[in-house]
């Protein structure tokens, strides 16, 4: 077996295992037993079992970037409408992998400082993404923004709640909802507005 199959056959096995335990019930002689190997093959690939759970939390992760990133590239598009649509993209990134295994949000959020660690880079990531597109925005005119580092972190904290942990219980059909009315929310408060004397001259 090549390094790199036998590497992906451990993230499988111990995946499915800490969708199941969690990050803390198993243990790395559970994801050799899972994965048909000796342990120390798994040590061959990866230090300690942290490690597999920052590459799988880091995995996950980056599904939602990936997803936010496409959204925000969208050509052709407002960059109103890119910028409710990467959090709408966002929303559904983190539902999808929401289903499984009793713990299998864990590797979204959870105690686990390997998962900690991996969620601080995904933060810092994704507000670098979203000060791009407001600052691209602004340039195009279309929103009035003065510090954008400072507007791009209020953004991420309003939309708090529809990230793990809170996101990931309740009614997902009352989330997205509340998604869209966020949007309109937030928009209003970046949206470059036409001054009175202009709209009724424009009316």
């Amino acid at each position: 077996m090549g390094e790199v199959a036998r590497r992906e056959q451990i993230l499988q096995a111990a995946e499915r295992l800490l969708e199941h335990y969690g990050p803390q019930k198993t243990t790395v002689g559970d994801v050799a037993r899972e994965a048909g190997i000796g342990v120390g093959s798994v040590y061959l690939e990866f230090p300690s079992k942290e490690a597999i759970i920052e590459a799988l939390s880091r995995a996950r992760h980056d599904v939602v970037l990936e997803a936010m990133r496409e959204a925000a590239e969208r050509p052709g598009s407002s960059w109103a409408a890119r910028l409710s649509g990467m959090m709408d993209a966002r929303l559904d990134a983190y539902l999808a992998q929401a289903s499984g295994g009793a713990h299998a949000r864990d590797l979204l959020h959870c105690a686990n400082s390997a998962v900690k660690s991996v969620s601080q880079w995904f933060h810092d990531e994704e507000r670098a993404l979203l000060m791009g597109l407001l600052e691209a925005g602004a340039r195009d005119g279309e929103f009035d923004i003065v510090d954008t580092e400072l507007v791009a972190r209020v953004i991420l904290r309003a939309y708090t709640s529809f990230s793990p942990p809170w996101l990931l219980c309740g009614d997902h059909e009352e989330t997205r909802r509340l998604v869209v009315a966020m949007h309109e929310v937030v928009l209003r408060g970046v949206l470059k507005r036409v001054p009175l004397r202009r709209k009724r001259e424009v009316g």
